[in-house]
């Protein structure tokens, strides 16, 4: 497969608050990930995960770069490719005021990359497709946290984007519920051809063992890419198979000895 999404040397640095130097973020970065791949970006907390998925959005801008590329178009000069983008936030980030069909409207309304005559075709598809079609009319204060994440999930992928990018979306859910919530997705990912691109970004192995084709660990800030590994696991993976055991102490021992390196050398 051709890559989606190219980062090419870049560089990010933001000034401190009191004007005492600069805080490096990325340093001569460089990453290709593949059309219809489920790509895992795995590193400790505050190392430039976020920030990575801002450059690919084009939500924030990098010091020097050589490329940062969707679809072979640098998003510096055409932004418009970003528009087949589309962002999931940690939080559900549902508008309270609004029913969780209106929200998912209110995503299709602001992108407007589908036309309006497909807008309830689409509401009504995805919502089914993870079981929220009975809780349409609800607000989001009247279903749990897990439903509202779902919401959210759906008023990116209602959009139909070519690249799906996930900040810890499961992050702040009960593991049961966010166990669910991860076979919910990838079951939705791969019903679909042309599948979505997806960028997962998260600092739990287990999670990164069990959702990704390929993990990128990354060092402590300024992130490098320490060890890139494919999994060769089939889905449905089964997550008390033996292999995913191995592959989880096996990428446990691999990030802590960077980790434990990265600080010896601070």
């Amino acid at each position: 497969m051709p890559s989606e999404i190219v980062l090419r040397d870049v560089y990010l640095s933001y000034a401190t608050p009191h004007g005492e130097g600069m805080l490096q973020i990325l340093d001569d970065f460089s990453i290709d990930i593949e059309r219809e791949s489920f790509t895992v970006l795995l590193g400790p907390s505050g190392c430039g995960k976020s920030t990575l998925l801002n450059l690919i959005n084009g939500l924030a801008s990098p010091t020097q770069a050589d490329a940062i590329e969707v679809f072979g178009r640098d998003i510096r000069r055409e932004p418009d490719a970003t528009r087949q983008v589309a962002y999931v936030f940690q939080n559900a980030r549902l508008l309270p005021w609004k029913t969780i069909r209106e929200n998912i409207v209110f995503g299709l309304k602001g992108l407007r990359v589908q036309p309006e005559e497909r807008w309830a075709e689409l509401v009504e598809k995805y919502l089914a497709l993870v079981g929220l079609e009975d809780f349409a009319d609800y607000y989001p204060h009247q279903v749990s946290g897990g439903m509202q994440q779902r919401a959210s999930i759906v008023r990116a992928w209602a959009n139909e984007p070519r690249i799906l990018l996930m900040d810890e979306p499961f992050s702040h859910l009960d593991e049961i519920t966010a166990g669910r919530m991860r076979a919910e997705l990838i079951d939705l990912w791969r019903r679909e051809s042309p599948r979505r691109t997806i960028v997962f970004v998260t600092h739990d192995i287990g999670e990164a063992v069990e959702l990704g084709q390929r993990i990128v660990m990354l060092s402590p800030r300024p992130a490098r890419i320490f060890h890139d590994q494919t999994i060769e696991v089939e889905w449905p993976r089964d997550v008390t198979d033996e292999r995913l055991f191995k592959l989880e102490r096996d990428t446990r021992r691999i990030f802590f000895e960077n980790v434990r390196a990265h600080s010896a050398d601070q």
